[in-house]
């Protein structure tokens, strides 16, 4: 009997531990669409803006200066490339509804 509560009680654990991963995985998500849009962005794209930055900082392309600082960074910290690469599909999607937007403000 109390072998069976201390397994229902691990069970229970690990659900709420994989729910917490789930959920932090899931708003770390598309951060590259809402960044790539805050008003001191300095993004020179006009449309898909999130995904470029995502890839910008995956790679050194574009890159010079702070933003050179902000890749190496990034990789040495291991979770940001894993984040990004996660962000990306999100990101790509997220700017293509943004498209009509992103053109009436172009």
């Amino acid at each position: 009997m109390r072998a069976a509560k201390i397994c229902s009680l691990r069970n229970g654990i690990i659900k709420a531990l994989n729910a917490v991963l789930l959920l932090s995985a899931i708003s770390l998500t598309g951060c590259g669409t809402l960044i790539a849009r805050t008003p001191n962005a300095h993004s020179g794209y006009d449309y898909y803006k999130g995904t470029q930055a995502n890839i910008e900082l995956l790679t050194m392309r574009g890159s010079s200066g702070y933003d050179g600082y902000a890749t190496v960074f990034c990789w040495v910290s291991i979770v940001c490339p894993v984040v990004a690469i996660v962000s990306l599909p999100v990101d790509a999607v997220a700017d293509t509804a943004l498209l009509p937007y992103d053109a009436m403000n172009h």
